[in-house]
């Protein structure tokens, strides 16, 4: 039986004992030892979040099974392949179904088999519990986000536009003078004398007022900072 491995790490996950790209072949590397009938034809890496399809490994190895002929595919764990429900049943449904020439998944740490019923059954619900902890995940770090941004704290790595880190305490944030002048003009472009987002992008670099990087600012650019500061442009009627 050909079959390939399949490790990812997110990149929060790189440092993490047990998760390394390294440990997880080291794990596949051996349980293909103990099976003489498994022949471990690679290992694909992959570094990256797993709640969409959209991963080059991913693909590369679903590719590789529709014309290498490759038996099936070998995880350490299920949330290793996909943390997304509906991505999970689209695969097994495309590939691991039992009839005709479907494909094997093996996960080991669930001993999981999808040549069986049983693992076939298992798999949906480990799915669903994978699925809850990604949300349960990201419903507290939005939450985290926000507690910080009510008390002017750092809440990730890069300070919204317009704000940069206390020198003095990193932990908060302070008004970045030079980004709060080019938000103040875009304000007034935008809210006080009606001007159109091509407009404003137009504008700004003839009175030299760039973006962090130092360049021209983009329609949608301005347009996010608009709707992050309910910025709008005056009505028609409001003007009469």
């Amino acid at each position: 039986m050909k079959l390939i491995g399949y490790t990812r790490v997110s990149t929060e996950e790189q440092g993490q004992e047990g998760h390394s790209l390294e440990e997880q072949a080291e794990r596949i590397n051996a349980y293909a030892r103990c099976h003489p009938d498994i022949e471990l034809v690679e290992i694909i890496t992959e570094v990256g979040s797993a709640k969409d399809m959209n991963r080059p490994g991913l693909l590369g190895l679903l590719h590789k099974m529709d014309t290498e002929g490759i038996d099936g595919v070998i995880i350490v764990q299920l949330d290793r392949l996909t943390r997304n429900l509906a991505n999970l049943i689209q695969m097994v449904e495309h590939y691991f179904k039992p009839e005709g020439d479907s494909k094997n998944l093996i996960s080991i740490m669930e001993n999981l088999d999808l040549k069986d019923a049983t693992g076939r059954m298992l798999v949906y619900f480990l799915a669903i519990f994978a699925q809850w902890q990604r949300e349960r995940i990201s419903e507290h770090s939005k939450r985290t986000a926000a507690h910080l941004k009510s008390q002017n704290k750092r809440f990730n790595a890069h300070p919204p536009y317009g704000l940069m880190v206390n020198p003095k305490d990193p932990v908060y944030l302070i008004a970045c003078k030079p980004e709060q002048k080019v938000l103040k003009r875009i304000q007034t472009l935008r809210q006080e004398m009606g001007c159109s987002l091509s407009d404003i992008v137009k504008i700004l670099p003839e009175e030299e007022l760039f973006n962090r990087a130092g360049n021209p600012f983009n329609e949608s650019a301005v347009s996010k900072l608009c709707r992050r500061n309910g910025w709008k442009p005056v009505s028609l009627e409001k003007e009469l």
